[in-house]
């Protein structure tokens, strides 16, 4: 059984997903990178869900995801439209469209799993990511490692990294 993705993906709310089943043909033709073998770009492979989000921090803006079986985002397109990345994921997904399945999620489940799962409070701007050391947002600084419950930028890794080497 295809298990259900959650109200968010990656910091941004579920609008639709599909499961890629039997009935769906992987043509291979989205020109997606996913990272670098050697010299060679990883293309992004077949994935068995695909979902459309929009990001809290950007709202007019609408992500194609393309994720594994437990929803977890391989590779990333943005479009201005939801129909737009619709088409865009029928190109590389022949069938897909008779898929799409709309987000299951109210309102209040999205608010209870930013409560339970980001432990964030729905009604901040939780979506601004802070360095979780320095307290930094990320438009203050070059780069933000992070993960889902903290974010290190690149400035303190530079000064732990530093810190480290001198006591050691």
């Amino acid at each position: 059984m295809k298990s259900a993705p959650p109200p968010i993906i990656d910091s941004a709310k579920l609008i639709c997903f599909a499961h890629n089943d039997s009935d769906v043909i992987f043509t291979d033709r989205i020109s997606l990178y996913i990272g670098r073998t050697g010299d060679e770009l990883e293309p992004i492979e077949e994935v068995p869900n695909l979902s459309i989000t929009q990001p809290h921090y950007e709202p007019k803006e609408f992500l194609l995801m393309f994720c594994n079986s437990d929803w977890t985002v391989r590779g990333v397109i943005a479009f201005t439209s939801v129909d737009e990345a619709k088409i865009k994921a029928e190109r590389g997904y022949t069938g897909i469209t008779s898929k799409w399945n709309d987000s299951p999620y109210s309102d209040e489940d999205i608010n209870n799993f930013l409560r339970d799962e980001y432990e964030v409070d729905p009604n901040s701007e939780w979506w601004t990511m802070y360095c979780s050391f320095c307290g930094r947002k990320s438009s203050e600084i070059n780069q933000m490692i992070k993960s889902q419950k903290a974010q290190i930028c690149d400035a303190c890794v530079t000064e732990f990294y530093r810190e480290l080497k001198e006591n050691a």
